[in-house]
């Protein structure tokens, strides 16, 4: 009994030590083609940014209506949510408040929460231009 249990264990060392010695590592190098094209696309995208031509952001819009209303929102807004740049905005036949540019989704909806606990009917939206919002 106990040299079958011996047979076991030497058997199962001799197995693992074989497939260890066999193992082999492999050695390669990666090339990689790009066409130049895709550089001076990246390039132009970073000038586009920084410009503002291709600025793709959200923001929230807080109220839609009279212009007393966005004017005293816009107060509030300013002194409640002062890390947030906050605006008015004409588009016929409302003035709309607007609070905040987000470069995506996640941070938008995270001045949200905060924003909607104050101003229950807040939304995120994309604006369509840059011209409409100032």
């Amino acid at each position: 009994m106990r040299s079958l249990s011996n047979f076991k264990i030497i058997t199962t060392l001799i197995f693992i030590m074989f497939l260890s010695s066999k193992t082999i590592a492999q050695e390669a190098t990666v090339s990689i083609e790009q066409d130049e094209m895709v550089d001076k696309l990246l390039k132009e995208r970073k000038r586009l940014l920084k410009s503002g031509e291709l600025k793709g952001y959200q923001t929230i819009q807080v109220i839609s209506g009279a212009l007393t209303n966005a004017r005293e929102t816009l107060k509030t807004c300013k002194s409640k949510f002062p890390e947030y740049e906050s605006d008015i905005v004409y588009e016929t036949p409302y003035y709309k408040v607007w609070v905040g540019e987000f470069r995506n989704q996640l941070d938008a909806d995270r001045a949200l929460i905060a924003i909607s606990k104050e101003h229950e009917g807040a939304f995120v939206l994309t604006p369509k231009n840059k011209k409409q919002q100032k």
